[in-house]
């Protein structure tokens, strides 16, 4: 089948084996036969050598929006509005302006959010001290693992249909999909440390999923999210939401949230907002 080639599908086919094999070798001990394998391929590009790659260049970060954002939002849950007021110190969400990051790289640090309810009813939402997501495609060469870290504090569904904030620690792993040019699917196996006041115990283990979909599209980036924590205490907490971004600017955007959450302690609940950001500084 490599004979059957033309001379310059051959010559692409060998750059990219050997390419693949140095790739591999990256950071393992001396073997003689990879070594071999790496010298002969070498020699046959030198034979008949390929074309220059000509690999569009990605933007850069520092050339993309700036990193502290201002946040500020209006919405319902359940049956009472709100008001939501936020600050991020750093960097980048999966929905956030597109120019010049990749799809499905996150990086926050320092983020708080606080919500005033009708009749001045004023709360810590969210308080965050660092999330990570790195969802890298898969493909028949490289298979990279996708994984999320985060912690902090949030609010979550509680007893008597309240919100209870809780502390808490939780990551995972799994693998992301290329299912489009601009279209990526992910789906991962996560795990949960709580400390929660309406638990029994002082803090609660949960073992859990995280599946969605990013699409990159006209308009910013939108994604389609299900996540669910079985809680060893019995409690099963689940939750689908959706996001569509809309880049107004370069350091302007409007994100449209809604999301259904689950709970055994509570009803099901809606929530929708409307949100502005502005990346300043």
């Amino acid at each position: 089948a490599f004979q059957a080639q033309a001379r310059d599908r051959q010559a692409l086919i060998i750059d990219a084996a050997y390419r693949l094999e140095r790739y591999r070798a990256n950071g393992q001990e001396r073997d003689p036969q990879r070594a071999q394998r790496s010298f002969e391929l070498l020699r046959a590009i030198n034979q008949n050598p390929p074309p220059e790659l000509d690999i569009p260049q990605p933007g850069l970060p520092e050339d993309g929006h700036e990193s502290r954002t201002w946040q500020a939002g209006i919405g319902t849950r359940g049956d009472k509005a709100f008001g939501e007021y936020g600050l991020r110190m750093a960097y980048h969400d999966l929905n956030d302006n597109a120019e010049s990051f990749p799809l499905g790289a996150q990086i926050e640090i320092l983020q708080m959010k606080l919500r005033q309810y009708e009749g001045n009813q004023w709360q810590l939402q969210q308080l965050d001290l660092a999330t990570i997501r790195s969802l890298t495609p898969r493909n028949e060469l490289l298979q990279p693992l996708s994984w999320q870290v985060t912690g902090g504090l949030e609010r979550v569904p509680g007893k008597h249909d309240d919100e209870t904030l809780v502390s808490h620690v939780n990551g995972g792993g799994g693998g992301t999909w290329q299912l489009g040019d601009d279209m990526l699917g992910f789906a991962l196996g996560t795990v949960r440390v709580e400390h929660n006041n309406d638990f029994a115990g002082f803090i609660a283990p949960a073992a859990g999923f995280n599946s969605g979909l990013l699409w990159k599209n006209p308009l910013g980036n939108f994604s389609l999210e299900a996540k669910g924590d079985f809680f060893t205490n019995g409690e099963v907490r689940r939750s689908l939401s959706l996001n569509q971004q809309w880049e107004l600017s370069r350091n302007l955007g409007l994100r449209l949230s809604a999301q259904r959450e689950f709970s055994h302690l509570a009803s099901p609940e809606n929530e929708v907002m409307l949100e502005v950001k502005w990346y300043h500084y």
